[in-house]
């Protein structure tokens, strides 16, 4: 049997409301997915969207029902809507009464204490979803311990009904989440002496849900491992090479049942450069002094973000929606903001370093922080752009990564917030994206900026090592460079070896940048051009994975997990 019908449940995506990759993620591969005319169901809480008026129009959101549900003695009154994303279905969970809108119509995603009640209530509409919907799924895409509840509850209810859904769980960010069994059997609904049919170990095996959860310690990423047919996560590296990878983290009895789907990217330069003529294209041509925006340059662009867009960013940007941490960013003060917080504009031009994703210690910030004074000693007029997204737990990070950023007020900013005004504008405008994560599942973001053509300097894990072709080892076909995780000055090596090839362009003596690169195989690929031959081959390396690739990807994975399901059935 191949997979026709398919739910995907997330707690963010793009189109709907997203704050980090995995918005990213849900949006796109289900899009991919209904474009090869597959039934597709998108499921997650509403966080306040059901309360837009512009996006309940635009999703086309129509309530078409209600679970009423007590848990701890509390009446929870869920809500239901039906929409529409694209050619994708969406089911968005409400609150209906007071104490389920408190939970459900919070716009913070991601917080101890916040999230577990969403993914409670989210479980508790399982049942209904299932039995309401016009088509039942063959396949359960479960997306991160957010989603291990709703997992639990549909796999109960479908087999006590028969016959019971495949399921797929994917962890995009391992997070070892530990859950008591009072929260599961009283918040979430499940029942713990339900008995569950599984797959371990090649057999089938059937074991009740608690003896189930006793196995997993409480942890929801092992505890979706067993139930699930399939468990996958994004990278080879990530599921089983990393320095705590996904296998150790769950146990390598699940090897046999493990696979990973790639994430994917669908910037398309074109249209990136489209965007950004249509935003700031008026404002070029007067700050830089060219009628005819053809002849712009790369630099060109650097000069107008860095000398004047940086600098004017819209009253509504950068958008934080989360007011506590919101509160915490407007209070920065230093000389990279003027007196009302908003970012400043450098007094010149030069090469660019940019970064982008969540103040959190993953994404080793304090790394390429480490690493600008190496990368200065080359090329003194040198510029980093942190464009960040404050997190819950991430607080002290953002007063100590703005501190440190205010030690070098003429060469690096930080933005905390999502900038839609400049956001691709830097990209297209960077000469190197920094990457420095110190544990990266996939790394979408290596993603984006090659697909503008701007090569990565990046830490050797996870996705990162799978996606970047180093240039040391594949020449020109290379698109950044691989280098040891939480090692500065490595990464300065790395930053300032990238900028040397990327700024052949913009010197009179090619001798001046040769001596300026730190590895010595990368001395012989300097040439005039050198710079766009890398940018082509960053742009032809995105090509491999395009949503609509990786949705095949996806299928595969579907269509085992199904058949693996069908043998437990018999």
């Amino acid at each position: 049997m191949d997979v026709k019908n398919i739910w995907f449940i997330s707690f963010e995506s793009k189109g709907i409301y997203k704050v980090g990759g995995l918005g990213e993620v849900a949006g796109s591969i289900t899009q991919a997915l209904a474009e090869k005319d597959l039934n597709v169901a998108l499921v997650m809480p509403s966080h306040g969207v059901v309360k837009d008026e512009k996006l309940r129009k635009s999703l086309q959101l129509e309530k078409v029902g209600f679970v009423r549900t007590y848990a701890y003695g509390i009446e929870y009154l869920i809500s239901v809507y039906e929409g529409k994303l694209g050619k994708v279905k969406v089911y968005l969970i409400s609150g209906g009464n007071e104490n389920a809108e408190k939970i459900l119509e919070n716009p913070v995603v991601y917080a101890d204490g916040i999230t577990e009640p969403k993914a409670a209530l989210l479980a508790r509409t399982l049942d209904f979803l299932y039995d309401f919907s016009e088509w039942i799924p063959d396949i359960v895409h479960i997306n991160d311990w957010h989603a291990v509840p709703a997992g639990i509850a549909i796999r109960q209810h479908t087999e006590a009904k028969g016959p019971p859904v495949p399921l797929l769980f994917q962890i995009h960010l391992y997070g070892g989440k530990y859950v008591s069994l009072d929260y599961l059997r009283e918040f979430c609904g499940i029942n713990p002496e339900f008995e569950m049919n599984i797959w371990l170990e090649g057999e089938q095996r059937e074991y009740t849900f608690k003896e189930i959860y006793d196995m997993g310690g409480g942890i929801l990423e092992r505890t979706a491992a067993y139930i699930s047919d399939v468990v996958a996560t994004v990278s080879e590296s990530y599921l089983k090479k990393d320095e705590g990878n996904v296998l150790q983290c769950i146990g390598w009895h699940f090897e046999d049942k493990s696979t990973f789907i790639y994430n994917g990217c669908d910037w398309f330069y074109d249209k990136i450069i489209a965007n950004i003529l249509e935003k700031h294209g008026e404002k070029i041509r007067e700050f830089i002094g060219i009628e005819d925006l053809s002849q712009l340059t790369r630099r060109h662009l650097r000069k107008y973000l860095l000398e004047k867009a940086l600098g004017e960013l819209p009253e509504s940007e950068p958008i934080i929606k989360d007011d506590y941490l919101a509160d915490i960013v407007m209070r920065l003060r230093g000389p990279i903001v003027n007196e009302d917080g908003k970012t400043l504009a450098f007094g010149e031009e030069g090469p660019l370093v940019i970064i982008t994703g969540r103040t959190s210690t993953q994404k080793g910030l304090d790394t390429l922080i480490r690493s600008i004074p190496a990368v200065l000693d080359y090329y003194p007029n040198a510029k980093f752009l942190f464009l960040l997204l404050p997190v819950r737990g991430g607080e002290r990070l953002i007063e100590e990564i703005f501190a440190e950023a205010c030690k070098y007020s003429n060469s690096v900013r930080i933005v905390y917030g999502i900038v839609p005004y400049i956001y691709f504008l830097a990209h297209v405008a960077a000469t190197v994206y920094a990457a420095p994560s110190r544990w990266e599942p996939f790394g979408i973001m290596a993603l984006e900026s090659m697909a503008v053509g701007t090569p990565v300097a990046a830490s050797r894990v996870g996705g990162l090592s799978e996606t970047i072709l180093d240039l040391r080892e594949h020449g020109l076909n290379g698109t950044g460079l691989l280098v040891p995780k939480d090692n500065p000055e490595e990464l300065a090596k790395a930053i300032t070896s990238l900028i040397s090839l990327m700024e052949t362009e913009n010197v009179d003596e090619l001798r001046v940048l040769k001596e300026k690169i730190q590895y010595p195989e990368l001395k012989n690929l300097l040439s005039r051009d050198v710079g766009r031959k890398i940018r082509e081959s960053c742009l032809k390396r995105i090509e491999d994975f395009r949503w609509i690739k990786i949705a095949d990807m996806a299928i595969k994975v579907y269509n085992i997990a199904i058949n693996r399901r069908k043998r437990c059935k018999q």
